[in-house]
């Protein structure tokens, strides 16, 4: 029989308490952008009530920046580092009395803004998955994108850095995202957003620091899925989009989603090229609705936004809307939803920057085309309503292909927002020109707009894409002048005319500019129509 003296030491190891990992939150790691001139949020996973010792070493700060934390019942800890100057650069120092020490390496401070919404925001420069193939003028504007691309992120001094979010759609929410820091150069930069590369840029051509761009996006998503339950529930339309779910949810069978596995095996088996997939995109069998659907709410919301709070970031950068298009009501009360949230989880009333919808299929025909898209273009300007929030255009740059290559104007126009909002350029026109109001001057009508000096018609010409029409009768086309900031608009057959439109239609003629070349946004004087 073996002692009691022989068994003390296997008791004592099963009785000693495990340490628990140090653990960071995957986009605080090696080559990481911090953001600058704000206190900088850092924080990670440790055993309860670990002693934690943050100290950002090796740059020429002194002293260095640095603070302690008390690691919680359930092992976080978090503190903020001091706000920084840009170029600061340096090692991220984490100390634990109960699990050790970790080191971030290359750690760079500068500007840091978040990317997100659906396909547009997605898109990368290469065009990816959102080009045609089949169109040669597209494809001809792909390559130019990336061979200018390239040049510029081998150029980019100082650096440019991304954090792309993997797609991710849990149902609770997440205290961690997937994905790593990548340094952007020729051999990497094709496969990166778009819209975000071409703001990074346009920013550090202006302020000539480290740029940082965090893209949380995903393709065919509606607003909804990047909002948390509590926050769709707090708004008078969530108990409709709640509903909507559940019924979708009990269309899915088994059966049905073994058919649907069987169908779009055949399909890309039918179509194995890039090429063939877009030609016959149509005939692609519908995807179903299951609980795991990027489109299901609060499901991106929890795998790929919850867990980058509160990481410090200067802006938010917001491309969606289409997805929303079958029930354009609920808009405006979400997207304010989303915009209020966002702020009050990260405890930061930062700008918010989002893009009208661009044109997409047929170019317009008729004076006035019903359509979802121009009512979308309505709603999104309910997010004007809120402080700090402005709207970029988009309309002057679109295809017929929803997923538009030239991108890299958006990525100015963005740029040019945060140099007047958040780096002190003033004196800039930024802003698109807006509809305000309108007045019948006899058998005309008087149109006026913000943002309108230097209001002309883009290349010289006439007006177009304007609408008129009386109290009965069809829309017609309709003539007019500029009359310094106003639009005077009428037509021969409208003696008595009631309403305006302009740009109507899925994929509108565009004709007016403000003197920064900025479109004027679409709109209608006749708001109570529903179509």
């Amino acid at each position: 029989m073996k002692s009691i003296l022989s068994l003390l030491p296997s008791i004592l190891l099963v009785a000693t308490p495990v340490q628990a990992e140090l653990r960071l939150p995957s986009f605080i790691s090696d080559h990481a952008m911090l953001q600058a001139d704000k206190p900088v949020a850092i924080w990670g996973w440790a055993t309860p009530g670990a002693q934690v010792k943050v100290t950002l070493t090796g740059s020429d700060l002194s002293p260095a920046p640095e603070f302690d934390a008390t690691a919680d019942a359930t092992g976080r800890w978090s503190g903020k580092l001091p706000a920084m100057k840009s170029g600061t650069a340096g090692q991220i120092h984490i100390a634990s009395d109960k699990d050790g020490e970790k080191t971030v390496n290359d750690v760079l401070v500068g500007e840091v803004w978040l990317g997100s919404g659906q396909s547009n925001m997605a898109y990368q420069v290469d065009g990816g998955a959102g080009a045609d193939p089949t169109n040669p003028v597209e494809v001809q504007q792909i390559a130019q994108n990336v061979v200018k691309a390239k040049a510029e992120a081998d150029a980019a001094k100082p650096p440019i850095r991304f954090f792309a979010v993997l797609q991710d759609h849990p149902q609770q929410p997440q205290d961690d995202v997937k994905g790593n820091w990548i340094l952007v150069d020729s051999t990497n930069v094709d496969n990166l957003s778009s819209v975000a590369w071409n703001f990074a840029v346009a920013l550090q051509g202006r302020l000539h620091v480290p740029v940082g761009m965090i893209v949380s996006s995903v393709g065919d998503t509606p607003v909804e899925a990047w909002m948390s339950r509590p926050a769709v529930e707090a708004t008078s339309v969530g108990a409709a989009v709640y509903e909507r779910n559940r019924r979708a949810l009990a269309e899915s069978t088994p059966e049905m989603v073994a058919k649907y596995n069987d169908a779009i095996r055949a399909w890309q088996a039918a179509n194995p090229t890039r090429q063939d997939q877009f030609k016959h995109r149509s005939d692609r069998p519908k995807a179903l609705y299951t609980p795991t659907d990027h489109h299901v709410p609060n499901l991106l919301y929890n795998g790929m936004i919850h867990g980058l709070q509160p990481y410090t970031i200067r802006g938010v950068l917001w491309f969606q809307a289409d997805a929303n298009a079958l029930h354009p009501e609920e808009y405006p009360e979400l997207f304010q939803g989303l915009i209020k949230e966002w702020r009050a989880d990260w405890d930061d009333p930062f700008p918010f920057y989002f893009m009208e919808l661009n044109g997409m299929h047929p170019t317009q025909r008729q004076p006035v085309e019903p359509n979802v898209l121009s009512i979308m273009r309505e709603k999104q300007h309910a997010g004007l309503l809120q402080p700090g929030v402005d709207m970029v255009p988009t309309i002057d740059l679109s295809t017929s292909n929803p997923h538009f290559p030239n991108k890299k104007p958006v990525g100015e126009r963005l740029a040019a927002l945060a140099m007047r909002d958040c780096y002190g350029d003033k004196n800039a026109q930024v802003d698109s020109p807006l509809y305000q109001s309108f007045a019948v001057e006899g058998d005309k009508i008087r149109l006026k707009f913000s943002h309108a000096e230097g209001l002309r018609v883009k290349g010289g010409g006439e007006l177009k894409g304007f609408a008129i029409r009386g109290s009965s009768g069809d829309w017609v086309w309709a003539t007019g002048t500029i009359d310094g900031q106003d639009i005077v608009v009428g037509s021969p057959s409208v003696s008595a005319p009631v309403a305006v439109r302009y740009g109507w239609a899925s994929n509108p003629i565009i004709s007016v500019e403000n003197g920064a070349g900025l479109p004027l946004s679409p709109f209608r004087t006749d708001t109570d129509s529903k179509e």
